[in-house]
């Protein structure tokens, strides 16, 4: 579905009722990855360490995002010059806080193999946090 008809779509349904939610703190992924948030208004802020990387051991990059009520989106730029881009929403909030996102991670290919390559350059998962 292109992106302009999703927003179409999402922009008839109602707004969320759900109060702005706080997503401050540590979380950590099924993974081991740690990031920890900082919250102010709607604006993210913070670190995102990952457990592994291409070079073998953790990376950290620093972070920045937005949060309404219990949606987050979030990207981190890595040291290499690579992007992650997370979206997803808090459930079970008042029992056992998870973050559900889907990730697309993005890496640089030379402009010379571009017309080759290109596909290469993006990878896509999901991720869950919990406190």
């Amino acid at each position: 579905m292109l992106h302009e008809k999703a927003l179409g779509n999402a922009a008839a349904m109602s707004p969320s009722a759900s109060p702005q939610l706080d997503f401050s703190g540590r979380w950590i992924n099924q993974m081991g990855s740690k990031m920890d948030l900082a919250v102010s208004g709607s604006d993210v802020t913070g670190r995102y360490t990952s457990k592994t990387s291409g070079a073998g051991g953790p990376t950290t990059g620093p972070l920045k995002g937005y949060v309404v009520g219990d949606l987050v989106s979030f990207l981190v730029l890595w040291p290499s010059g690579s992007m992650t881009a997370w979206v997803g929403q808090l459930v079970d909030d008042q029992v056992n806080p998870t973050i559900k996102t889907l990730w697309n991670l993005v890496t640089d290919v030379k402009d010379e193999d571009e017309a080759d390559r290109l596909w290469t350059s993006v990878f896509t998962g999901a991720d869950e946090f919990t406190r």
